[in-house]
This record gives structure tokens, C-alpha cells and sequence, in this order.
């Protein structure tokens, strides 16, 4: 019996993926691959161009599931500034179980595909954390007059300074740099000096070498 073309693209990216995180992306072909998804060469190609395009589907799950647990975490309470922390920590957890796939896109060769990445998971990121901004006008706890373009601002800033190690800050430049993104979000949003930042400094205690999840 035929498998159903979309169980069997995401059974080709399963293990892919399970084959990434235990070899290493570099070490793992497209051979490699197919032979664990136990099916031929030819058939691999008929649902990836390449093995960049494979990675790339991967990086949209990837922030598919980001924003899926986000959205879950920040429906777990009602005070905005405790959606806003939860909904960043949740997005944390979830990137970082693609340590993998973020040292893959880090890579000189994948740039392109890399900046395709970054823009996907502003775009599909900054629409969650702006209805928690949203919500949180309502309420008097932030005063944002666009939530999601500001959230976009602060994402991509975040991403490009802090994101990939380009340039390579030193874990006290590391640390003195996240400490302002959390000061300037705090501030973007409007939110009380004191209320926001140190909670998002709870949730991220870690240098740079081992930090790639947004914001």
C-alpha cells in the first residue's frame, strides 16, 4: 500500500532530523538518509530538492512548533507580563531542541538559507507576542501603539546582534548586550521599570556560545 505523500515527507524529516542531532548535519547524506527512512534514493527527491531543502523544512517546523508552544504557554495565565515571559520561554525550550539545526544555518555555506530562516520566524513569532503586547494595552500593562511591527523590530534586532555569534562577543559582552535587549524590550513596550526585564533575564541565563533561540 502507498503511504500518503505527506506522512511519508514527514517520515523522510523524522529521520533526518534523529540522524542530524545524533551525527552531526555535515556527516549525514542524503544516502544516509533514504536509507533510514527506507526509501530509495530517487524517492527522496521527489520530496526535496536538495539537502538544503530538507533543512529548510525543517527550520519551518521547527518555528511552527516555537510558535505553537508559545501561543499554549501564554493561554496558561492571564497577567501579560507572565504571557510575555512564558510565551519567550517556551519558544526558548523548543529552539533549543534544534542546537543542530541553529550550528547547520550558522554555517558560511547556508547563509541564504539562514536569513530565510531568521525572516520566517520574525514573521511567524511577531504575530503571538503581539496579541500578548495587545492584551496587555488593554489592560494598562504595556502602551504600544503597533505591537506586532514593534515585536518584529525588537525580534530581528535580537537576532542579528545576538543570534548566530557573527560578532563574536565574549560572555561578558554577551551578557552586558542581552541585559540591554531585555532593558530596551521592557522599554519598547512601555511596560514599568523593573517589571519586564528581569524576568526575561530569569528565563535566559546563558552566553552566547550556547544561545540561538529568539528574542
Amino acid at each position: 500500500m502507498r503511504m500518503d505523500p505527506a506522512k511519508r515527507s514527514a517520515e523522510i524529516l523524522a529521520c533526518a532530523s534523529r540522524l542530524f542531532h545524533e551525527r552531526g548535519i555535515g556527516a549525514v547524506t542524503i544516502d544516509d538518509i533514504a536509507r533510514a527512512a527506507n526509501v530509495a534514493k530517487g524517492t527522496f527527491y521527489l520530496y526535496f530538492r536538495s539537502k538544503s531543502d530538507l533543512l529548510a523544512k525543517l527550520a519551518d517546523a521547527l518555528i511552527v512548533r516555537m510558535a505553537e508552544a508559545a501561543d499554549a504557554a501564554a493561554a496558561q495565565t492571564a497577567d501579560p507580563l507572565d504571557q510575555f515571559t512564558a510565551a519567550v520561554a517556551a519558544m526558548r525550550m523548543v529552539g533549543r531542541e534544534g542546537r543542530h539545526l541553529a550550528e547547520a544555518l550558522d554555517h558560511p555555506d547556508n547563509f541564504e538559507l539562514h536569513e530565510r530562516t531568521n525572516v520566517t520566524l520574525v514573521k511567524t513569532l511577531a504575530p503571538i507576542l503581539g496579541r500578548v503586547v495587545e492584551a496587555g494595552n488593554t489592560s494598562g500593562v504595556f502602551n504600544v501603539a503597533d505591537p506586532v511591527p514593534t515585536i518584529e523590530f525588537l525580534l530581528a534586532g535580537q537576532a542579528f546582534l545576538l543570534g548566530d555569534g557573527r560578532f563574536a562577543w565574549s560572555e561578558a559582552e554577551y551578557r552586558r548586550r542581552l541585559d540591554a535587549t531585555f532593558t530596551l524590550i521592557e522599554r519598547a513596550l512601555c511596560a514599568s521599570p523593573g517589571s519586564l526585564a528581569p524576568r526575561l533575564a530569569a528565563i535566559m541565563p546563558l552566553p552566547a556560545a550556547d544561545d540561538h533561540a529568539a528574542p
